[in-house]
């Protein structure tokens, strides 16, 4: 799903919130869920987003109705080590959709 069709889905009440994932190398993946299913966004070009920022993630999203929007960190570190994940969701914080300036 583009940028576009988010924004269509969101405005069509589907999407009950969008995550920023934050992955490898410090970048975020911009997800929306739908139907308890997470979607990750694409680019034009048809690859999965990845903005450096919440900022920049913000900006993606300027023309896209508020929905609760939260920023997703999963525990790389207990996979690398075999070890058991502590909870059953990645840890994740909710934050403001729009930013304060």
């Amino acid at each position: 799903m583009d940028l576009d069709k988010l924004s269509k889905h969101v405005k069509a009440g589907e999407i009950t919130e969008i995550n920023l994932v934050s992955v490898e190398g410090g970048s975020y993946v911009i997800h929306g869920v739908m139907d308890g299913q997470s979607h990750a966004i694409s680019s034009p070009d048809g690859k999965v987003l990845h903005v450096a920022s919440v900022e920049e993630a913000r900006k993606c999203l300027s023309s896209t109705e508020e929905v609760p929007l939260f920023i997703v960190h999963p525990v790389v570190y207990d996979e690398m080590v075999g070890q058991p994940h502590s909870t059953a969701e990645a840890p994740r914080e909710p934050i403001p959709f729009r930013s304060a300036h």
